[in-house]
């Protein structure tokens, strides 16, 4: 490469030093990977951020070193991911590397909070993943790693749903009825791809599947299509044997582009016991903490509202909900869902914190036929 390509020398040490900031506050457990002992950096250590990347160690020392190297769009993309960067630093992180803005992002982001690995976390005995809008599984629970294997070391598309299931010959194997799934799989990928029409990745990771996968290539142009995720899951575990999970996958409230999908197992093929073994055998191998007692419902740091409005609510532009409703259909998901709901303060205030307008008034007609002023949210609606 040019010389006149290259960044100039103490914009490149700037962006060393951006890059060691944001790697020292990014620790282990906010990208999916076990502390382990004897850990003296106060975040990733280097070679974590290479695994994360999917470049060599050298290539990333070289990086951080300041080193006469110019990184492409698609690794830069891969670094503000790993070292969850705002919207902000990731527009600085381009102009440092590159002396241009970001390729702008339409969608929303994709980043996994706290409180969402929290949540799937909570599912102790239960494999749980969050995957984004090009099904690259973007977080996963302990349970998930047991069931189908290490995702923190895996790298690029094979963190992707939809390229292993055609193009990794185990995924024949594992998956019991394969033609079948991978059909399903196929026409709700070609749905979510008509949501983001635009998506260079996406189109991207379309044309290499036709390359690779004559399956994928065959079916492709039949344009079937089909919505929602659940439905029985057989597997067939090379340790295990069979083993049958109910499957079930929904959006997350805040951020549609996420998905939530849980694996219940079935009572068939003595599952329940078969997956607990092997979740223990994990935790022996990686020296994870003992298991403890777990509510039937995931802890999400105390924010029962986030998972009701995931449970029973939408959002739609124009729509109101009194707030008696509102309060009615909270407590009724509590009860069923054995939590101690919050009080109508508390939730007027964390539906304001989801983005929705409270305190707004609209005359109704009550039992009784008469018209009153109400106070209601409005964008709410209770599904």
């Amino acid at each position: 490469m040019s010389q006149q390509t290259q960044p100039p020398i103490s914009r490149l040490h700037e962006l060393g030093s951006f890059l060691r900031t944001r790697r020292a506050r990014t620790t282990p457990e906010d990208v999916g990977m076990p502390r382990g002992a004897r850990r003296k950096t106060p975040g990733l250590r280097r070679a974590e951020v290479a695994q994360l990347v999917g470049v060599s160690v050298d290539w990333y020392t070289w990086l951080e070193q300041g080193r006469p190297i110019r990184p492409s769009t698609q690794i830069l993309e891969r670094l503000a991911q790993a070292l969850r960067m705002s919207a902000d630093e990731r527009t600085h992180l381009f102009l440092l590397a590159q002396q241009q803005p970001p390729p702008t992002q339409e969608q929303q982001d994709e980043a996994i909070t706290p409180a969402l690995q929290r949540f799937i976390d909570g599912f102790a005995d239960r494999p749980a993943f969050v995957s984004g809008r090009r099904w690259d599984t973007l977080a996963w629970n302990d349970a998930g790693c047991a069931l189908f294997g290490e995702y923190q070391q895996r790298r690029g598309r094979e963190r992707n749903t939809i390229w292993n299931i055609f193009t990794q010959p185990a995924s024949r194997q594992f998956i019991v009825g394969w033609e079948e799934d991978a059909r399903m799989l196929l026409a709700q990928f070609r749905t979510s791809c008509a949501r983001h029409p635009d998506d260079a990745q996406l189109a991207a990771l379309v044309r290499d599947l036709q390359e690779r996968s004559p399956e994928f290539r065959t079916w492709w142009p039949d344009h079937e299509v089909r919505g929602g995720q659940e439905g029985r899951k057989l597997i067939d575990h090379p340790d295990a044997g069979y083993m049958a999970f109910e499957r079930l996958t929904f959006q997350v409230f805040d951020t549609p582009d996420l998905k939530v999908t849980v694996y219940t197992p079935l009572g068939e093929h003595d599952t329940p016991r078969k997956l607990a073994q092997l979740i223990e055998q994990r935790r022996q191998r990686t020296g994870g903490p003992a298991p403890q007692e777990h509510s039937p419902t995931p802890s999400l740091g105390g924010d029962t509202v986030g998972l009701w409005l995931a449970a029973c609510c939408a959002r739609a532009e124009g729509a109101w909900t009194a707030n008696s409703a509102a309060m009615a259909s909270y407590r009724r998901w509590c009860a069923e869902s054995g939590s101690a709901p919050r009080s109508p303060k508390a939730l007027a205030q964390a539906l304001a914190a989801h983005g929705f307008t409270i305190g707004v008034n609209r005359r109704v007609v009550d039992e009784l036929g008469r018209r009153r002023m109400t106070r209601g949210v409005r964008g709410l609606v209770i599904s």
